[in-house]
């Protein structure tokens, strides 16, 4: 492996919360030396805010993991309707084709690796500059500095784990060599590349040592208070009789919006994935059990369930009207999501979503969801057509004012509709989904499958599409691959330009339509390829 240097850019930041959100759109005020924010409790606060904000670029969650490259290797999209056919190669169609080699999108695979790298620097440097801080210098004390500390082991864990479902095989392939580097230090000039197996135990590792330092305070009444709800993680709406629910206004907004980091419960959930990648789907049943049976327990006594209450409502009330569509992403199924203020901007959202076009051709670059060529909306054992039924075509799709998209056969995705209400559609657009709910269900119904409890997997499975407005429950077949074929149909629909599906079709080896075929992945598909000049 070539000599590898992580440049790490550290910003100032003026510190004044007023709300979550204005904690994590804190802006740089100069280049600062680590020494300088490394001197007050704040300074932390803006080191670990911009780690965060590093995951939120554009070749990060931003764009290419969230809906960008990497759905375009599951195949969601197509442009068979583009007329133009010199003008549709893009990055995405080649990366649809797995053209790895195309020189723009290698470039673009390249800045993937070294954004991912520059991620775990900058945590890296939090965690080595606070481990032997001390607590008096922050504001909550110890509990504040064990935060800080275990949400930053949880941004280093969430980013190797992400490069290592791109760049190496997954176990199930039972590949041998080393792959890529496990960094742990900052800087670090020459990391060596190890084996997936060693690589995965150190983000559970990571994992569990972040977990243990957010419990001291996601587990307490305050911080149940921040967790109870949907609309308190995300929101700052807090449920009654929690602690400080009455005063909210007395509670320091570094803790608020605890939905858009990595806490307790969302690195329980990340467990929970990284085990099921692992074939770990015990370990993984476990962890996802744990997030699903989570409770906030109130002053009184009062139980809320944390992960259990969805809302599809709010979403559906707007009928056929986009513009006015709240909850487009559906927070109360969000376990984890990234906060980006400026995705509209930042990440050109109109060009990928864009609702009508300027030329003749439509827009070579727009995410068209590929429904007929995947059949994602056909029932996977009746083959009835549902996208009349199912909320996730019927309020998340969208048809751009372009005359070949009217016959229903293709669709954008509602999760990032770009209404005309900036309010509305800041409020839509600045949540980037990380981890859902509808993941853990799917955790245990697969593992109740390959434990021969068919009965149990196919009624969460059930549950899931009855919520989703599919009141025609799947038949309960007794093969485990009847079942995966099953799940994996609802999770074409659930994971739509969201960036997981790919990684689910990777972990189980399993077949999905390419061309004209119906196989599994190449090596040479599932694997990006490691930049040859790997300096940072």
């Amino acid at each position: 492996m070539k000599t590898i240097f992580f440049k790490i850019l550290l910003s100032a930041a003026a510190v004044s919360f007023v709300s979550c959100s204005d904690w994590l759109d804190i802006e740089p005020d100069g280049q600062a030396t680590n020494n300088k924010l490394t001197q007050t409790g704040d300074g932390y606060r803006s080191m670990l805010s911009g780690v965060y904000k590093a995951m939120t670029s554009a070749n990060l969650y931003g764009t290419e993991l969230q809906f960008g490259i990497v759905d375009c290797m599951s195949r969601q999209y197509t442009w068979d309707w583009y007329t133009s056919t010199d003008a549709s190669k893009t990055i995405y169609s080649e990366a649809r084709d797995f053209n790895y080699t195309d020189v723009n999108l290698r470039e673009k695979i390249d800045k993937i690796w070294l954004d991912g790298y520059n991620v775990i620097a900058n945590a890296n440097n939090l965690i080595q500059s606070i481990e032997n801080e001390n607590p008096d210098k922050f504001a909550g004390g110890e509990s504040e500095k064990n935060m800080i500390l275990g949400e930053a082991y949880g941004c280093r864990a969430l980013m190797h784990f992400d490069l290592c479902r791109l760049f190496a095989p997954a176990p199930i392939e039972n590949e041998s060599g080393d792959y890529l580097p496990y960094v742990e230090k900052y800087p670090n000039i020459q990391p060596k590349s190890i084996s997936v197996d060693e690589f995965l135990d150190k983000v559970v590792a990571d994992l569990q040592k972040g977990r243990e330092l957010t419990a001291a305070f996601d587990t307490t009444a305050l911080g149940m208070t921040m967790n109870s709800s949907s609309n308190a993680r995300f929101y700052d709406q807090y449920d009654y009789g929690m602690d400080g629910a009455n005063t909210p206004e007395t509670i320091d907004d570094f803790y608020k919006g605890r939905g858009y980091r990595l806490n307790y419960y969302a690195m329980t959930a990340l467990l929970a994935r990284v085990y099921e990648y692992m074939g770990k789907d015990d370990l993984a049943y476990a962890y996802a059990d744990s997030v699903m049976n989570s409770k906030a327990i109130g002053l009184a006594g009062t139980e809320y369930s944390m992960f259990t209450n969805e809302d599809w409502w709010t979403m559906q009330s707007a009928g056929d009207e986009n513009e006015s569509r709240q909850d487009i992403k559906v927070v109360s199924t969000l376990i984890f999501a990234l906060y980006c203020s400026d995705t509209y901007d930042d990440c050109n959202l109109e060009n990928y979503f864009q609702k009508s076009s300027t030329s003749s051709f439509g827009n070579p670059q727009w995410m068209t969801v590929d429904l007929e060529g995947q059949e994602i909306f056909k029932n996977s054992q009746t083959q009835e057509d549902e996208s009349g039924s199912d909320y996730r075509s019927r309020y998340l799709l969208f048809a751009p004012d372009y005359y070949v998209f009217q016959n229903n056969k293709y669709r954008l995705s509602g999760k990032w509709y770009c209404s005309d209400d900036v309010t509305l559609r800041n409020k839509n657009l600045q949540t980037l989904p990380m981890i859902r709910t509808t993941e853990m269900y799917y955790i245990m119904a697969e593992h109740k499958a390959r434990t021969g409890d068919f009965d149990g997997a196919y009624e969460i499975l059930n549950n899931i599409r009855s919520n989703r407005g599919l009141w025609n429950p799947l038949e309960t077949k007794r093969d485990l691959d009847s079942f995966l074929k099953d799940m994996i149909r609802d999770a074409q629909r659930e994971y739509i330009s969201e960036g997981q599906l790919f990684y689910l079709y990777k972990r189980l080896g399993a077949k999905l339509k390419i061309g004209n075929e119906t196989r599994k992945y190449t090596k040479s598909e599932y694997m990006l390829p490691i930049p040859e000049d790997q300096n940072m």
